[in-house]
């Protein structure tokens, strides 16, 4: 069972009874950007022992996906003033270590930051970046005149067929990440080859965070990786009359990513099952 809400009662009752985990929403709801929601420190602290261990399972769910989990641990706990470990935190791309049918398959990644080390520590073995996608296709990226290559450069690894694409977060350059991708799907992983706008299948694509719209410290919403997502959609659908299919959408506010949320309570639970978790800032009950 899910509920939304808890109080001081519930911070007595496990203290002693391990039936209950709690699911923190950091996004606008214990940060904004990176800076501290008022009272949210004061909150968490109400959650932990004098050794500031918390009292019952807690998991921090983020659809940030451009830095590794235990990064993201280190600066909520500066941030926060408790200790969190790795192990309870849910990045938009952390339930892709369930995904073990795709982790030996070539897989071309999209995002920001240490996308490689990110893929390999959730275990995939075959990974690559769109920067070594346009080293080794340096025709492909051609909006930015001032990147067009002047000769053709020679590359020492030849790449093998990409089989499905990753989508992490949304890239620094669009148009260069918009471009590789369609590239790849529209000639299934070969993308130095001409389309195929009639493949009678799709290449598998798993995308983290669909969030439009995401809220930093500026006085407006910022556009977040599901508007990167919807011009993916819109391109692909214009050149092949079909609907860009996803093999799993994760991130909040995902099925999938609850799943495993519940799953890293429950191993802070030493792997008993927990009558109630409370999903706190979340609008709707989590079913």
């Amino acid at each position: 069972m899910w509920s939304r809400g808890f109080g001081l009662q519930l911070v007595r009752q496990a203290s002693t009874v391990r039936q209950v985990g709690v699911l923190f929403d950091v996004d606008g709801v214990l940060l904004r950007g990176g800076s501290v929601i008022p009272a949210a420190r004061r909150a968490l602290r109400k959650l932990v022992d004098q050794n500031q261990s918390f009292l019952f399972p807690v998991v921090f769910v983020t659809n940030a996906g451009s830095c590794l989990r235990h990064h993201k641990a280190q600066q909520l706990s500066h941030l926060l003033d408790v200790q969190i470990a790795p192990e309870q935190v849910v990045l938009s791309h952390s339930p892709l270590h369930m995904m073990e049918t795709f982790h030996n398959k070539c897989v071309l990644v999209s995002g920001q930051g240490p996308v490689t080390q990110i893929a390999h520590t959730l275990g995939f073995q075959k990974v690559v970046t769109m920067e070594e996608l346009s080293e080794q296709h340096p025709l492909l990226d051609m909006v930015d005149h001032s990147r067009r290559p002047t000769s053709t450069p020679s590359s020492s690894r030849i790449l093998p067929q990409i089989q499905a694409i990753i989508l992490f977060g949304e890239p620094i350059r669009w148009e260069t990440n918009l471009q590789l991708i369609v590239d790849v799907l529209l000639t299934n992983g070969r993308p130095g080859c001409v389309y195929d706008t009639r493949l009678s299948a799709q290449m598998p694509v798993l995308a983290c965070n669909m969030d439009l719209l995401w809220m930093a410290e500026a006085p407006s919403p910022r556009l977040g990786h599901g508007m990167f997502l919807l011009c993916l959609e819109s391109i692909y659908r214009k050149l092949t009359g079909r609907r860009l299919e996803y093999e799993a959408v994760l991130g909040k506010p995902s099925l999938f990513t609850y799943q495993y949320a519940e799953q890293l309570l429950r191993q802070q639970n030493q792997n008993h099952k927990l009558s109630t978790i409370y999903a706190v800032g979340y609008p709707q009950p989590v079913s």
